[in-house]
């Protein structure tokens, strides 16, 4: 088998690592397991504040350690944190167990954001196959349906047995997972011709962004739209609960979801054939703001959840349409730092909203908060429709 050969092997020894990391049993029912626990909506924000600021801590180092010390090793530690997060949470017997499990699941989270799309892209790119980029990022998601389905629709069932049961199974896949990362080829991809330090790499990342106006438009588009994006999706088990939709119902809501997100980010690459980024972004951030109105607005638990399930429609777009423009623009051997800045910056914007969520969560409903939130994308959209669609 030639070098070629070997580096091709990767694209779908990737998706097998990601299809077997997506049996996520406990994903749809992790807030519900917290609530069980006596843990207030205030002290599950205090775990994502804790989440939060360890990835921002971690998420460029780490991918400034991808990008010198190699995409597969980091991927590997990646995996090895996610396995400890889920061991902690198992054997939690106080609160500050599930922070250390934050902190473990934060570290994940960071060592493998950037890291995976830079692997990913680096193996088409020296296979001459980098103007195909859109089409197999999103045809991952394809693969990883079925484990999706699977884990979400039994989640619910499974939490009803023993709430420790969905956390246990995926711990397994997760080990299957990390042993077949170890079977994936690092690509050569490119590398500045003197060594620096790391702190210089960040300096000179930095300084890429903010003078390539493009970037810094992409930029404050991710940091609205996540904001959206991001606060229905990690309250909206708290979300759904306060409207009294059945706990079996919560993997189900979570699968559609999920498969929405697959069949919008499979249809972004076709969409992007025929209108341009300009509306691409601007049907996203339109999209998601009038959800989150009407998520507001209802009382109704079908309606909200189908409204938290159509989000996922911008969200799909959103994945490709921003990883695809960012990428044309961003250099190879800052291919990682730079797109974990911009989950960077993301996360230091949750360090702020994230307690004043929880807080005001607990006080009034998490309606509160969604309404604030939709206001400020509100506020955003008027900006991007009068005047920052010409910056992209």
């Amino acid at each position: 088998m030639n070098n070629n050969q070997r580096i091709k092997s990767n694209i779908w020894k990737y998706y097998l690592v990601t299809s077997l990391a997506s049996f996520g049993f406990y994903t749809p029912i992790i807030q519900l397991f917290y609530l069980a626990h006596d843990l207030t909506i205030f002290k599950i924000a205090i775990l994502g504040i804790v989440w939060t600021i360890v990835r921002m801590a971690l998420e460029v180092p780490s991918s400034i350690l991808a990008d010198r010390w190699g995409r597969k090793k980091v991927m590997i530690v990646s995996f090895i944190f996610a396995i400890l997060q889920l061991a902690t949470i198992l054997y939690a017997i106080n609160y500050w167990f599930f922070v250390l499990a934050s902190v473990w699941s934060a570290a994940s989270f960071a060592f493998l954001s950037g890291t995976d799309i830079a692997f990913f892209y680096d193996t088409l790119k020296v296979l001459k196959k980098e103007n195909k980029f859109d089409k197999l990022w999103a045809r991952q998601q394809i693969y990883q349906q079925v484990p999706l389905i699977i884990a979400f629709v039994s989640s619910g069932f499974l939490y009803n047995i023993s709430h420790l049961l969905p956390f246990q199974i995926s711990l397994i896949f997760l080990v299957l997972s990390l042993a077949a990362t170890f079977t994936l080829i690092e690509p050569k991809y490119h590398k500045p011709i003197r060594e620096v330090s790391v702190f210089s790499h960040f300096k000179q990342s930095l300084k890429f962004i903010f003078k390539n106006p493009y970037l810094k438009a992409v930029l404050l588009f991710t940091l609205l739209f996540s904001l959206g994006s991001d606060i229905s999706y990690g309250y909206g088990q708290i979300y759904l609960k306060q409207l009294a939709l059945p706990i079996v119902l919560f993997g189900i809501a979570y699968t559609f979801k999920s498969l929405l997100v697959t069949a919008a980010a499979n249809f972004a690459p076709s969409l992007r054939r025929r209108f341009s980024y300009r509306s691409m972004f601007g049907f996203q951030i339109v999209a998601i703001t009038i959800l989150f109105y009407i998520m507001v607005l209802t009382k109704n638990y079908i309606v909200g959840a189908i409204c938290f399930i159509l989000i996922a429609i911008p969200h799909g777009f959103f994945g490709i349409s921003k990883s695809s423009y960012a990428h044309q623009h961003i250099q190879s051997h800052q291919r990682a730092t730079i797109d974990s800045m911009f989950s960077f910056f993301v996360a230091a914007v949750f360090i702020i909203v994230e307690p004043i969520v929880g807080y005001l969560a607990d006080i009034y409903t998490i309606k509160l908060p969604f309404l604030l939130v939709a206001i400020a994308m509100s506020i955003y959209c008027v900006y991007y429709l009068v005047y920052g669609h010409k910056q992209i």
